[in-house]
């Protein structure tokens, strides 16, 4: 991990982005249920968008099949949407979720296209949270979390596992799903799921940990420096990596350092330098030697 070039917003005055997301469905919402014809042009269609519609593929975004849907989408929104907010800001929050959108939609209708899931019109915010939660996934790899199976039994699960879990889900969705359906709220748009997790997966790539666009090296470069080291498994099992060229000797240095030093470095660090002992003294002085 490396520590991005921008700083995330650390203004709390107003409402946080993922709050104006989830009002924003809202009304969305009521205005589908109030106003006749509202939502005729704004869902996504695999045909319309073909035709130059393009606008679909943010509008799609806002609207939902039913109470239950916008329940779910706004739950995950606000679950997911304030932890990504308080990593990124509020402007990289919108990108996310308004990307991983288009995304899941432009996947949605590929696949209409090729006959592999023909389908009507697409709506949800779905694919947007498919965006938020594989960006979390990437941002916090290891972290624990609990989620609702069945939204009954509670499950701890990673949240890489979680990743995967629902790529999976998507990916079977796809292969097994080959029906026309013309109503949007009948049909489960795992097209728009999976193209939603990898709007995500690589918007944090791009954009953020990593991202050429975040002051990294490019990948290439990268690659290179990785082929060119290897990895030694010492004794205790931990698993150090050290140029490809460099001698055993230099490992052992290398070792020395880690082995005895990180101590006195905490030392340091709690009680000042003036704590260390005259041994501990030439340890460091040995250390900067090697």
């Amino acid at each position: 991990m490396r520590e991005p070039d921008w700083q995330p917003e650390t203004a709390r005055d107003g409402t946080p982005m993922w709050g104006w997301l989830i009002i924003a469905n809202v009304l969305c919402f009521i205005l589908q249920y109030t106003v006749e014809g509202f939502d005729s042009n704004l869902a996504l269609y695999p045909d319309l968008l073909k035709q130059g519609q393009v606008y679909q593929l943010l509008t799609f975004q806002f609207l939902h099949g039913d109470l239950f849907h916008i329940i779910i989408n706004c739950l995950m929104i606000w679950m997911i949407g304030k932890p990504i907010e308080e990593a990124l800001g509020k402007r990289r929050l919108l990108s996310l979720y308004l990307l991983s959108g288009v995304a899941g939609g432009l996947l949605q209708c590929g696949l209409a296209w090729t006959d592999i899931n023909p389908t009507g019109g697409v709506v949800g915010a779905s694919a947007g949270v498919f965006g938020l939660i594989a960006a979390f996934a990437v941002l916090q790899w290891n972290r624990e979390m609990t989620i609702l199976l069945m939204f009954i039994i509670p499950v701890r699960i990673r949240a890489k596992y979680l990743l995967i879990a629902l790529a999976v889900i998507g990916l079977l969705g796809v292969l097994t799903q080959r029906q026309v359906i013309e109503s949007p709220a009948a049909l489960v748009a795992h097209g728009a799921h999976l193209g939603g997790l990898l709007g995500g997966v690589i918007f944090i790539f791009t954009f953020v940990q990593g991202g050429i666009l975040a002051g990294a090296e490019p990948w290439w470069q990268r690659i290179s420096e990785r082929l060119n080291d290897r990895k030694v498994v010492t004794i205790d099992g931990a698993a150090r990596a050290y140029p490809h060229r460099t001698s055993k000797r230099n490992a052992r240095k290398v070792e020395f350092v880690e082995e005895n030093i990180d101590s006195i470095l905490d030392k340091i660090s709690e009680k000042g330098i003036d704590s260390l002992t005259d041994k501990e003294r030439a340890a460091l002085d040995k250390a900067a030697k090697k």
